[in-house]
């Protein structure tokens, strides 16, 4: 299982295409203590970096955090814990 979360410390992508400055470490945190307790690959992609663009351009992201697992959109936002333990469980 792959695990990316889309990211950015500098700003929120909002459907309507405005920023609003926040970063995401509850996101970051929970799939870091998932990953102690499961076994999947982890990385964190900052949504302005260049593969951040191609990431938001294959996937459509409107919005940060997006969590893509396998190469597909799983979670949007923070994932509540136990779902995103079942995604990593498959």
């Amino acid at each position: 299982v792959e695990v990316i979360l889309v990211k950015t410390k500098n700003a929120h992508i909002r459907k309507d295409k405005s920023l609003r400055r926040e970063n995401c470490p509850s996101a970051s945190r929970l799939w870091q203590e998932l990953q102690k307790e499961e076994k999947f690959t982890y990385r964190e992609v900052d949504a302005m970096s260049p593969e951040g663009q191609q990431l938001v351009a294959k996937f459509q992201i409107m919005a940060v955090p997006t969590t893509i697992i396998d190469n597909r959109v799983a979670f949007v936002g923070v994932p509540d814990r136990s779902k995103a333990l079942a995604a990593v469980k498959k």
